[in-house]
């Protein structure tokens, strides 16, 4: 397999190649992601999640709410926010209680029995409903009834139920959001080190085996221990089942090898399409940016999300990758501001024709709930008149 097709590969099992996912098919193609980040910055318009549907589907974002706070297809997790397939979870909470320090968790029962019950009689709460004195957690400190909430996510008695109108998290009682996790696995240990090997890797797709180690470690969690090199014990077995399988890649003289699950490589060699010319934004937070490493070493330049860079060092805010006929060719920020979507940083890598480009920042804009695209005068002049105008629409 060449390089390209390595990333052709990546893109098309991510959902960033061919077709848009058709509206029937969305919400279980984003499950088949296995995890996505929700993040609540807004500057474009849309949220990081957002974004991710809208690189992928034409379908309304609502159904996106939908998969994670109706139907429940996949849930939020509490730090890092991610929703995840609803049937990892489990797999993931087990012994979640052991992360959190042991003798502040003794000391925050009195304090979690009363939220709890709030939560019992009132319904679901986010941590802004609740009022009390301040401890020592977070940036500085953090209320203990906000802590209290954090710690009955830990111990699997709440759960993330949805999320309120200014977006802050909601929580409810585990039994009313997802009442299978109040049930022990009875499988955990026959089936546990497959999981994590199977679940980082439906997550990457595509991976070297230290990306995959490091992915691998992650899903375990730093409180069952073992870290790297039990990660890689891991893999090598999952190779011993043939569950994953070997990718060899050349580019020029070198020669690179990742590793896939031999599912999604199936999938791939019977369902091979050309190269389209789509040009999707792609979020800062995406699963495509999982792995900086394997994004600078598939796709040839360094990606830094800027958000919480002082203003005076950064050059974009929320950068947003650009892909086009399987390449990263640029990056682009914009901002909303009323009906305009505003292009505030361009900065392209190689060749994109100036109407493809057109054609995804203006139908970007009109999902962010715009009618029109400027751009700031730093864009040089032929791509500036060739992007800006009404919308379509």
């Amino acid at each position: 397999m060449s390089q390209d097709l390595a990333r052709a590969f990546l893109l098309d099992r991510l959902g960033l190649r061919g077709a848009f996912w058709p509206a029937k098919e969305a919400s279980a193609r984003a499950v088949g992601l296995g995890m996505m980040q929700i993040d609540s910055i807004r500057s474009t318009g849309l949220r990081n999640h957002e974004i991710a549907w809208v690189a992928r589907t034409d379908a309304p974002i609502a159904e996106l709410y939908d998969v994670y706070y109706r139907d429940r297809l996949m849930l939020e997790t509490h730090y890092p926010l991610f929703a995840t397939r609803r049937d990892w979870v489990p797999f993931f909470l087990k012994d979640f209680g052991k992360a959190v320090n042991q003798d502040r968790l003794r000391e925050m029962r009195p304090m979690m029995r009363k939220v709890k019950q709030h939560i019992a009689e009132n319904g679901p709460i986010s941590p802004a409903d609740l009022d009390s004195e301040r401890v020592i957690g977070g940036f500085n400190t953090i209320k203990a009834t906000t802590r209290a909430l954090e710690y009955l996510y830990h111990t699997g008695q709440v759960q993330i139920s949805g999320r309120s109108k200014n977006f802050h998290r909601l929580f409810d009682l585990t039994e009313r959001v997802a009442p299978e996790l109040l049930t022990p696995m009875p499988d955990y240990r026959a089936r546990h080190k497959e999981f994590f090997v199977h679940s980082a890797l439906s997550v990457l797709k595509l991976a070297t085996p230290q990306q995959l180690a490091e992915r691998v470690s992650h899903h375990m969690g730093t409180w069952r221990g073992g870290g790297l090199p039990v990660a890689r014990k891991l893999i090598e077995e999952a190779l011993d089942h043939q569950l994953i399988d070997w990718i060899e890649a050349l580019e020029g003289d070198t020669h690179h090898r990742y590793l896939a699950l031999k599912s999604d490589l199936d999938h791939f060699r019977t369902s091979f399409q050309p190269q389209d010319e789509t040009v999707r934004l792609v979020p800062p937070l995406d699963n495509l940016m999982f792995s900086r490493r394997r994004f600078t070493e598939l796709f040839g330049f360094t990606y830094k999300f800027e958000a919480y860079t002082p203003e005076a060092q950064r050059r974009f805010y929320f950068a947003m990758p650009l892909l086009y006929r399987d390449k990263a060719v640029g990056l682009i920020d914009g901002k909303r501001e009323g009906e305009e979507w505003r292009i505030t940083g361009l900065d392209l890598h190689a060749p994109v024709p100036v109407e493809a480009l057109r054609a995804a920042v203006h139908r970007f804009a009109r999902i962010a709930g715009c009618s029109k695209v400027t751009g700031n005068r730093g864009i040089p002049k032929a791509l500036r008149a060739g992007l800006v105008g009404k919308i379509d629409g």
